[in-house]
C-alpha cells in the first residue's frame, strides 16, 4: 500500500478536507460546537413539518426510548449552519431538510445538525460518539443506532465507528471512499465497525469501498453490501431524498439486510 507523506499531493488533499486539529484549543472549539447546535435547530425546524419535526434533534432527546430506531445522518461539508440549502453547478441543491424530514416521516428519530464551516471532522465525531454513548447506557440495542453519512460525512461515519468499535451498529456510506481516503484510513487503523451499506455512483471520483470493507471484515466489521448507483442516475444522488438510495438506507438502518442482499 503506497503511504501518504506531507509532501505528496494526495496528502494535502486529504488535510484540505480533514484540517491537523490543534489539542490545546480542543475546549475553544468544543464549546463553539455545541452554542452552533443550540443556534441551528430552530433554524433546521423552519424546514420541517410539525409533526416531523418532533422526530428531529440536533442532539440526543431526554426521553430516550429503546424501542425506538436513532439515526444519526451526517451530511456532506457543503452543508452549514450558513446554507442548509447549498447549490452546486454540478448536483444541484442539497435538500438537506427534505433527507431528514423523509427518514424522521418513516419512523426513525433523526440526530442531525449542519456543521459549522471548518469544523474539525474528529472534534464532530467524538462529540457523536458521547451521543450514542448516551443511547447505549440508556438500553437503546447497538442495533437500532444508525450511521448515515453522505461524503464527507461518510468519512465522518469512519471516524466515529473506528472509536466506537461495536459491531452492531448499522452503517451506510453514501458516495464516501476515495483511493487516498481509503489509503490514509489503512495506514492510520482507521476500520469501520458494524454492519456497513455502501452506495456510491461509478461516475465520480467517489469510488467502491470494497477492498477497505473487506479489510474492516477482520477488524469489526459484521457484514456489508455495496450498491452501485445505474450510470444514468445522478452523480449528486445524495442530494437528494430519491427513493433509489433512501429506501435501501432505511432498510439496513432498521435492519433489514436480508432485504436488500439476497
Amino acid at each position: 500500500m503506497q503511504k501518504l507523506h506531507k509532501g505528496d499531493a494526495g496528502f494535502m488533499h486529504f488535510l484540505h478536507i480533514f484540517p491537523v486539529f490543534d489539542r490545546f484549543s480542543s475546549l475553544f472549539h468544543r464549546k463553539r460546537l455545541l452554542m452552533h447546535r443550540v443556534f441551528i435547530l430552530p433554524l433546521l425546524l423552519l424546514l420541517t413539518t410539525a409533526a416531523q419535526a418532533q422526530s428531529i434533534f440536533a442532539h440526543v432527546p431526554d426521553d430516550i426510548n429503546p424501542k425506538k430506531f436513532y439515526m444519526f445522518y451526517i451530511p456532506d461539508d457543503v452543508v452549514t449552519g450558513e446554507d442548509m440549502q447549498p447549490v452546486d453547478p454540478q448536483y444541484g441543491k442539497y435538500d438537506y431538510a427534505g433527507i431528514v424530514n423523509r427518514f424522521a416521516a418513516e419512523g426513525f428519530t433523526v440526530i442531525s445538525y449542519p456543521r459549522e464551516k471548518d469544523t474539525h471532522p474528529y472534534l464532530f465525531a467524538d462529540e457523536t460518539v458521547k451521543e450514542i454513548q448516551k443511547l447505549l447506557d440508556a438500553g437503546v440495542p447497538a442495533s437500532h443506532i444508525s450511521i448515515v453519512g453522505a461524503r464527507v460525512g461518510g468519512g465522518i461515519a469512519v471516524i466515529i465507528t473506528s472509536k466506537l468499535r461495536n459491531p452492531e451498529i448499522q452503517v451506510v456510506l453514501l458516495a464516501t471512499c476515495t483511493e487516498v481516503f481509503t489509503a490514509y484510513w489503512k495506514e492510520h487503523e482507521e476500520y469501520l465497525s458494524g454492519n456497513v451499506l455502501s452506495i456510491y455512483h461509478p461516475g465520480t471520483d467517489r469510488t467502491s469501498c470494497r477492498d477497505y470493507l473487506e479489510l474492516c471484515l477482520k477488524h469489526g466489521v459484521r457484514r456489508y453490501y455495496e450498491i452501485q448507483m445505474p450510470e444514468n442516475a445522478a452523480k449528486g444522488f445524495f442530494y437528494r431524498a430519491t427513493a433509489d438510495w433512501v429506501l435501501p438506507a432505511m432498510l439496513w438502518s432498521s435492519g433489514k439486510h436480508d432485504m436488500i442482499s439476497r
